[in-house]
């Protein structure tokens, strides 16, 4: 079952959808650092996370069943932003359908969410997390 593949899937399923794309720079799994701490040109974005996964197999088949966690990362004096984009991102994710190389999708369902204030006081750092089944094709 490949990871690989499946952190693609939701990266081209996030970085394709044009509602959530209106609303951040980009979506990426290594984000470039600006020199300036205090330089907000590079937010919002959104991260994907490595997440967990544990086998979903049956007699017949061989299968994953992950958590995917999804981050935003903004500079805005309030959640609401952060807010936003995870609406955004859940009406791609939750239900949603994730191209996955070699697999079979099955589904893919909302867990959790939070925002809350990163240590540095000034960006709002959003946490989501997706369960998301597949199998080999």
């Amino acid at each position: 079952m490949s990871a690989y593949h499946l952190q693609l899937g939701i990266y081209t399923a996030l970085k394709d959808d044009a509602a959530l794309s209106a609303l951040i720079v980009g979506v990426y799994d290594n984000p470039t650092q600006a020199g300036d701490p205090a330089d907000d040109s590079l937010f919002p974005f959104v991260t994907i996370s490595d997440g967990t996964s544990q086998p979903w197999d049956t007699d017949t088949e061989r299968g994953n069943e992950c958590v995917a966690q999804i981050h935003v990362w903004s500079r805005a004096s309030h959640s609401l932003e952060a807010k936003q984009i995870q609406d955004a991102i859940d009406d791609v994710l939750h239900r949603g359908t994730i191209a996955i190389a070699g697999s079979v999708f099955i589904g893919s369902d909302y867990i959790t969410q939070t925002v809350q204030r990163d240590p540095d006081g000034i960006t709002r750092h959003g946490v989501q997390e997706f369960k998301i089944i597949y199998e080999e094709a």
